[in-house]
């Protein structure tokens, strides 16, 4: 199965409606990186943990994955994602975007990507 790609919505002067989407699905989602922020909603009677991979190495080592915990019945904005940190390497399909990975109950979870 393929990871979820979100679309990116864009918060403007007048305001948006903002849309979250859910729950997400278990090989995770692809959204952009840069200015964003992922905002996650967890109403799944249990936490979860919302990691964002980093696919770059420092000094040969692999830079450790940002790893957010969400209480149940609770929201988090994580962000921005840094391109050089989070964004896929070229030659990858989804390259300068992020992989954002769900671990606990997804049922009842919903998410949404920002922009300024």
């Amino acid at each position: 199965m393929a990871r979820e790609s979100l679309t990116t919505q864009q918060i403007v002067k007048d305001g948006i409606t903002p849309a979250l989407a859910g729950p997400p699905i278990m090989d995770g989602d692809v959204i952009d990186t840069g200015r964003v922020f992922l905002v996650v909603d967890n109403a799944s009677g249990a936490p979860l943990t919302v990691s964002v991979q980093t696919p770059v190495t420092v000094d040969g080592l692999d830079l450790e994955e940002l790893a957010v915990t969400v209480p149940d019945g609770e929201t988090r904005y994580i962000g921005p994602l840094s391109p050089s940190t989070f964004g896929q390497r070229v030659g990858s399909p989804d390259a300068a975007r992020a992989y954002v990975d769900y671990t606990g109950t997804l049922a009842g979870v919903t998410r949404g990507v920002f922009s300024l």
